[in-house]
């Protein structure tokens, strides 16, 4: 079979990548890579379209402008999987990529005709954005999951390798092919390779979307809506990690669930918007008093709890009391005035080798209630 046939028979696959790329877009609103992705897949397909076409419509449209969009169409996918992770390609490195394409075609073509050149061009059209892709996988991979970017990774080694073997085969071995349309072996497996290749990135950044939103329903399922903490649940996810990972008896630890003082009255007062307000206010006081090592959620209404790790010189009671002194020292302001916030706590060390959050909650709890009864705005810490 000829490339032509070939390249026309890879039109349709293209079509179809399109319209899935259309239907992906139009469900992730919230993420620009989808429709650069849409963007990229037509203009490599409108651009293998005018390749196919050579011989029946001018050289310019053909050749020139059919090998840019065809080369170009990666640029904007490089883009899209650039915006997917949440960063940017480099301006320079899209200026230079873009200017090897849009010129080099044009030279190769009208100043000196050589159709081997005008391919190498487009296999480093081709091959230097599929690499550049790999770092923003490898940050969609931590952020979403590994299906889709493994898929992908898979597809570009294959893809660059194998294009580059062609690349390096016509240059050396076949330099004066009159046209990627001639008749050629090579050209004609490198096509339907190319029909793979196509076919594995439709699905892989399909597959990159749906783990997106996989990631997103479980933050959301582990997040606390208010405040933007994590809920209970993620919370024991995490201690229950950190006690098998690194038991009471190696690295001491304290549980301390932190009430706000009065939080009934506020509400009385001020009104539950205003509420909600406060446990927001105290929600960011808690992200930044507490340490990286340490972790911090929302247990519900007016409760929010810490696991605190005792580093050399600095005790669990230490931690827990600048945070007491922290919230204390940072009143909310509501229309010019101050209200007084402060945060009662009770403090449960853990000791045991296999500690139950259960347990220590209770303990905690009974620690809290004493702090409340002592007059609030207090540490109180469980009995061993």
């Amino acid at each position: 079979m000829d490339s032509k046939t070939l390249i026309l028979a890879l039109v349709p696959v293209i079509l179809a990548g399109v319209l899935i790329h259309a239907v992906n877009a139009s469900i992730q609103k919230t993420s620009d890579g989808p429709r650069w992705w849409l963007a990229g897949t037509a203009a490599h397909g409108i651009g293998l379209g005018l390749i196919s076409l050579r011989g029946f419509v001018p050289d310019v449209v053909g050749v020139v402008i059919g090998d840019i969009l065809a080369a170009g169409g990666f640029l904007i996918l490089l883009e899209g999987v650039a915006r997917f992770a949440g960063q940017r390609v480099p301006h320079w490195q899209l200026g230079a990529l873009a200017g090897l394409v849009v010129f080099g075609f044009p030279v190769f073509t009208w100043a000196v005709d050589i159709a081997a050149l005008r391919f190498a061009i487009f296999g480093i059209g081709v091959i230097v954005p599929c690499l550049l892709m790999l770092p923003y996988l490898t940050v969609i991979g931590h952020r979403d999951g590994l299906p889709g970017v493994r898929l992908l990774r898979y597809t570009i080694f294959l893809f660059v390798i194998a294009l580059a073997v062609l690349s390096s085969s016509i240059l050396l071995f076949d330099p004066d092919l009159p046209s990627v349309l001639a008749p050629s072996q090579m050209m004609a497996l490198g096509i339907l390779f190319l029909m793979v290749v196509e076919t594995n990135l439709v699905f892989g950044f399909v597959l990159l979307s749906a783990g997106r939103s996989a990631s997103v329903l479980k933050q959301a399922a582990l997040t606390d809506h208010l405040t933007g903490l994590p809920n209970r649940r993620a919370f024991e996810a995490v201690v229950n990690e950190s006690f098998l990972s690194s038991p009471a008896a190696v690295a001491p630890a304290a549980i301390a669930v932190f009430d706000v003082d009065h939080f009934k009255q506020v509400n009385d007062t001020y009104g539950h918007d205003v509420g909600d307000a406060v446990l927001q206010h105290v929600a960011d006081i808690l992200k930044s008093a507490i340490r990286e090592t340490d972790h911090v959620a929302r247990l519900g209404g007016e409760e929010f709890v810490a696991l605190i790790h005792s580093h050399s010189s600095v005790t669990v009671q230490d931690v827990a009391e600048r945070v007491r002194e922290a919230v204390q020292d940072h009143p909310f302001r509501l229309d010019g005035r101050e209200i007084p916030v402060t945060i009662s706590a009770g403090l449960v060390e853990v000791t045991d080798a296999h500690p139950t959050l259960t347990g220590l909650f209770k303990r905690a709890d009974a620690a809290l209630y004493r702090a409340k009864d002592a007059g609030r705005n207090r540490i109180i810490t469980a009995a061993a």
